[in-house]
């Protein structure tokens, strides 16, 4: 292969898809950084002739030159999809509907589009893959609250580059919105929310910002200051993102009906989960968690299925919330 066609392809990964764009300067500075002796006029003319079969725009009220391929364009210039890629994709078209926005969405339907065409011309039994599967979350399904798609595409690229974020943010107890600087940590997806994990400029503390409560978002190319030690996956596993009423664990000791709570068995709900006990009737169950709502709401669903056997103070409590239940449910004749 010629060094101008190695050129070529190599100018072809730069190009970004539109609305993002690579001047024709910038493209010389990355060429030459690998080694390829380009000028400005000889990119141009390049640029030129690859867009009679590629889907190429330029945006050429400006100077230099913007060039950005087709937002909607099936770019065929690395080796086609497989089965397994397509399928993967395909099951990840899924997945990601219901959590993205659209506009975040969009940037992939190119790759969503292609993957399902690849199954349609394939007779393969792992074409009938997609058409077999199904996922059920448990719950009711609440309706996720919009979150705005520049909102997401900020705090994104915020995330992957390491930048601190602005947002136009309006907590549920502001008055009005403020305008913060963030330096976002980590993201989670929690029904029907999502929540950027991050602490706020001149604040103190992590904070949990409901990206659907924000309006507009902007990353600045300004690092990321990090709590030292900050983990994601140990900042949830502290049952932080379950509304935490104490900081102190509650040691929980149950006995649980079977088979109505069989699944517990073959999925703890902690890391420390201990079964002893087990008969035919049902088995007792030791676990430390998180003093949480989350807690409260699971027991309260399943107090028809087992015994609260410690700590006293929580089985009063849930006993409480039974009875008043129960009252309400009498005074309105149910």
């Amino acid at each position: 292969m010629s060094d101008t066609s190695v050129r070529y392809l190599m100018m072809l990964r730069m190009i970004p898809r539109y609305p993002k764009f690579i001047t024709t300067t910038d493209l010389v500075k990355k060429l030459e950084a690998r080694d390829f002796s380009v000028n400005l006029r000889s990119i141009q003319r390049d640029l030129d002739k690859l867009s009679t079969y590629f889907p190429l725009q330029v945006d050429e009220r400006t100077s230099p030159y913007k060039w950005s391929f087709d937002r909607e364009a099936v770019i065929d210039v690395v080796p086609a999809l497989d089965l397994p890629a397509a399928l993967t994709f395909e099951l990840a078209k899924a997945y990601l509907t219901p959590i993205l926005p659209p506009k975040t969405l969009s940037h992939l339907k190119p790759h969503f589009d292609e993957a399902h065409r690849t199954l349609l011309g394939e007779q393969s039994l792992l074409s009938r893959w997609p058409d077999r599967v199904r996922v059920i979350n448990r719950g009711l399904g609440s309706q996720r609250p919009a979150v705005d798609a520049d909102v997401m595409e900020a705090v994104t690229e915020a995330l992957l580059r390491g930048y601190q974020c602005e947002l136009t943010y309006q907590a549920r107890k502001w008055p009005e919105p403020e305008n913060i600087v963030v330096h976002p940590l980590g993201l989670i997806f929690r029904d029907p929310n999502v929540y950027l994990i991050a602490t706020i400029e001149g604040r103190e503390g992590l904070r949990q910002l409901a990206l659907h409560r924000a309006s507009s978002g902007e990353v600045l190319e300004k690092t990321v200051s990090r709590p030292e030690g900050f983990d994601l996956d140990q900042y949830i596993k502290s049952g932080a993102m379950g509304v935490l009423l104490s900081d102190v664990p509650v040691n929980l000791r149950l006995w649980c009906d079977r088979p109505a709570l069989n699944h517990l068995l073959e999925a703890p709900i902690g890391a420390d989960q201990v079964i002893t006990d087990l008969d035919d009737e049902g088995f007792e169950l030791t676990v430390t968690l998180g003093d949480s709502e989350d807690l409260r709401w699971w027991l309260t669903s399943q107090a028809a299925y087992c015994d609260i056997l410690e700590p006293q103070w929580l089985y009063d409590e849930i006993e409480q919330t039974l009875e008043t239940g129960l009252l309400r449910a009498r005074k309105r004749g149910c």
